[in-house]
């Protein structure tokens, strides 16, 4: 097995955010959804560890580090471990510190030297497309046919979540990209350590009145409608509701199918299963029933409402800015309290 892979990490002042795929290849050919892993890992000492090449022996670096380091380690004896298991495995490492927020990449066993604030490991082709596809007029994946809204559930301010996600999202949706692909999984930090966003990122309909050149702005007076092959679809990212757990989820709306990964002792999520016919409002449940204990899900479903064909009379929008409806399928977050 090896993971030919894209892991991109982000810092923005005490905001710290990683993205990376879910695929998994096996002699060069890559493997069902199912099989893949989620390529980053909560530690002890509010730090999380991502991976490139090796997924057997990075789940082995985390479980000896969880060994050796039960309450966490200084930066100078996390950065030092790493090095040495780069060395001894040939992975590449990005570690990420919640607080005080840093990021560190480790390559080639040892620490790269960088005043960058995103950080890579992984396929140098598809981070070259990564890079290609935050330009404004790079075409998506799905230009022409749909356009994409991801909605993030409660990421704090300046977190570079959001952002990463509406990229990476397309390197892994481009079907030219073989080296990346699965799911999209997103890790940010609080003051108290790192946990997986809750993010969910919904398809519209192309805008009838526009062409293939046309380049959406938010500013644009149009409504964002859903029809046909774009009804319901969207894939929400779930996250347990304590911090520094490997557990999460993935969960298809149209297809009502739930894809959980996990890994022993809650390290690295290296297994997945998969449950079918479940509708939203009960992910949390059948996840509870499956691991035998509450961990306080924090789910937001939302799919885009069917809008049928557009209408191409703009005159009920006044002012510059486009409008848009969706549905709230499920959601876990307590009500805010009344100011």
């Amino acid at each position: 097995l090896a993971a030919m892979t894209l892991v991109v990490a982000r810092i923005d002042g005490p905001r710290v955010a990683v993205v990376a795929d879910t695929l998994l290849t096996e002699h060069e050919k890559p493997l069902s959804f199912q099989n893949g892993v989620v390529k980053s890992c909560m530690l002890p000492g509010n730090i999380c560890v991502s991976f490139a090449n090796s997924p057997v022996t990075a789940e082995r670096a985390f479980r000896l580090f969880v060994q050796n380091y039960p309450q966490g380690a200084g930066f100078a004896a996390v950065v030092a471990y790493f090095e040495t298991s780069s060395r001894e495995t040939g992975n590449d490492y990005i570690v990420a510190f919640a607080n005080p927020a840093r990021l560190v990449k480790i390559a080639d066993g040892k620490r790269q030297t960088s005043l960058a604030k995103t950080l890579w490991i992984g396929d140098p082709i598809a981070y070259s497309r990564f890079r290609e596809f935050e330009q404004p007029n790079r075409r998506k994946p799905q230009h022409g046919r749909a356009l994409n809204v991801a909605y993030f559930a409660d990421e704090l301010k300046d977190s570079p979540a959001s952002d990463l996600f509406s990229t990476m999202r397309n390197v892994v949706a481009d079907p030219s990209i073989l080296s990346a692909g699965g799911f999209v999984s997103v890790i940010s930090n609080r003051d108290n350590g790192f946990r997986y966003s809750v993010y969910c990122d919904m398809l519209y309909d192309w805008p009838g009145s526009q062409d293939e050149n046309y380049e959406f702005a938010i500013t644009d007076q149009i409504s964002l409608q859903t029809s046909g092959e774009n009804t319901g679809f969207s894939i929400a990212q779930i996250s347990p509701g304590f911090m520094g757990m490997n557990l999460t989820a993935f969960y298809y709306v149209k297809a009502r199918k739930l894809f959980f990964f996990y890994g022993d002792n809650y390290g690295l999520a290296n297994k997945c299963n998969v449950f079918t016919n479940v509708e939203p409002m009960r992910i949390h449940e059948v996840l509870n029933a499956f691991l035998r204990v509450d961990l306080k899900w924090l789910v937001t479903v939302t799919s885009p409402r069917d809008g049928g064909p557009y209408d191409k009379n703009r005159s009920d929008i006044k002012t510059p800015g486009s409008k848009m409806a969706f549905m709230v399928n499920a959601n876990t977050f307590p009500k805010p309290s009344p100011s």
